[in-house]
């Protein structure tokens, strides 16, 4: 009788080691999931780091051609004050025009 409750025992903490390595099974099969998960938004963020830095640079290029005054107007390129005026006037009309658009 002592040796059958002993096995019962036995076999009882057997299942219950068992049940707990499934549980651990499942835990670091969930764990493994959300790493390779996160793994994959990590080289996501990178791609799209390394696409603004690179659209950065472009900017910055393209700023500081604009500061060395290569596409920089100077004050001979400017418009004579007629033009301006029509100018002025023309962007004031497509304004207006454009207002009424969309408020209709």
């Amino acid at each position: 009788m002592a040796e059958n409750s002993k096995y019962d025992l036995f076999m009882d903490e057997l299942n219950s080691l068992e049940k707990q390595i499934y549980l651990f099974k499942q835990e670091t099969d969930e764990i493994s999931d959300e790493n390779l998960a996160l793994r994959k938004k990590v080289a996501q963020l990178e791609e799209e780091q390394r696409f603004l830095r690179q659209k950065y640079e472009e900017i910055q290029a393209e700023l500081n051609s604009y500061k060395s005054g290569e596409l920089a107007f100077s004050s001979e390129n400017e418009l004579p004050p007629e033009e301006r005026k029509i100018l002025k006037n023309k962007l004031n009309d497509l304004i207006t025009k454009i207002d009424y658009h969309l408020r209709s």
